[in-house]
């Protein structure tokens, strides 16, 4: 669209002309208004130049006479994202809790986990329902009772039920029986890498059962007696690295996305009571084992111990 351009004239005024019209020679005769109106564009003339030069320029270039095709845009290539490196080769991602940890009462970090409902849908419930704290049962000041090479344990909840009936309204209640048949399921994920979840859900060796005789209504009756507790299905453990002597106790159900390095990993550096490997105590507390000793057994619960109090000081859904 052609704009008009203003020019200074000999008397000092501009006079208005149209751009690229011949400039004039010599003194011409004025003009009247009415030829001087005529020969400017009208609202209307510019209105229409400047539409179809927006026209012009938003519509695509046609092709030439002579059959030349238009060249035509090609579309740009759709990014694609980089593909994320999979957790431990887990697949069917579920909803985030987080743990806050303490150590002797000072903050050490969170812990995120990402749950796997797909894998063990009944786990993952259960831990989730845990670290909500559904009617009081929740991993709140458990404490982390072990610290091995390959893995952290968390002790889990005391008690599954603080109610009158005594019904547990976690997942699965008060029985590991859906955790053990998830355990058995060809889905069951094992403990190949780093920074897995899971709830322990058998024991590592089964509890010795020891008779013995109790006066009952004026007669001597045989009880026989478990010792220890057997796992409710809220301790867990996670991984620090390849532990298959988890694969035959423990039901993977999430993994951890946040807090592996600041916080899982300085759990695992805290000081601890080592086993009794040493040549000059291990023959003995061997043969207190083998007798069924209890200061053998109690001392055994103790290996592996963090010396510092490390606990979960609050749980909830990311």
């Amino acid at each position: 669209m052609h704009v008009p351009c203003a020019a200074p004239s000999a008397s000092g005024r501009t006079s208005t002309r149209l751009a690229g019209a011949p400039a004039p020679k010599g003194a011409q005769p004025r003009r009247g208004a009415a030829a001087r109106a005529a020969a400017a564009p009208t609202r209307r003339e510019l209105l229409i130049d400047g539409t179809a030069a927006l026209l012009l320029l938003a519509t695509p270039a046609r092709a030439a006479e002579d059959g030349a095709p238009a060249a035509v845009a090609e579309p740009a290539a759709a990014a694609v994202d980089a593909p994320s490196a999979p957790a431990a080769s887990t697949s069917g991602s579920g909803q985030q809790v987080y743990l806050d940890v303490k150590v002797e009462g000072q903050k050490l970090g969170r812990i995120t986990i990402e749950l796997l409902p797909s894998v063990a849908p009944v786990g993952a419930a259960r831990f989730a329902d845990l670290a909500v704290g559904k009617q009081g049962v929740s991993y709140r000041l458990a404490r982390f009772d072990r610290v091995t090479e390959s893995y952290v344990r968390c002790e889990g909840a005391k008690s599954l039920s603080y109610v009158a009936d005594g019904e547990s309204p976690i997942a699965g209640g008060d029985s590991t029986a859906d955790l053990e048949a998830e355990m058995a399921s060809p889905a069951a994920l094992r403990h190949d890498a780093a920074g897995l979840v899971s709830l322990s859900v058998k024991e590592e060796k089964e509890r010795e059962v020891k008779e013995r005789l109790v006066a009952m209504r004026g007669k001597l009756v045989t009880v026989k007696t478990v010792a220890g507790e057997a796992p409710n299905g809220s301790s867990f453990a996670i991984t620090l690295g390849a532990a298959p002597e988890l694969d035959a106790t423990n039901l993977v159900v999430g993994c951890v996305v946040g807090g592996m390095e600041e916080v899982v990993a300085r759990l695992a550096a805290l000081p601890r009571s080592k086993v009794r490997d040493e040549w000059f105590d291990k023959p003995f507390f061997e043969a207190g084992k083998a007798i069924g000793d209890k200061r053998a057994i109690v001392a055994e619960k103790g290996f592996n111990r963090p010396f510092k109090r490390a606990i979960v000081s609050a749980a909830g859904l990311a």
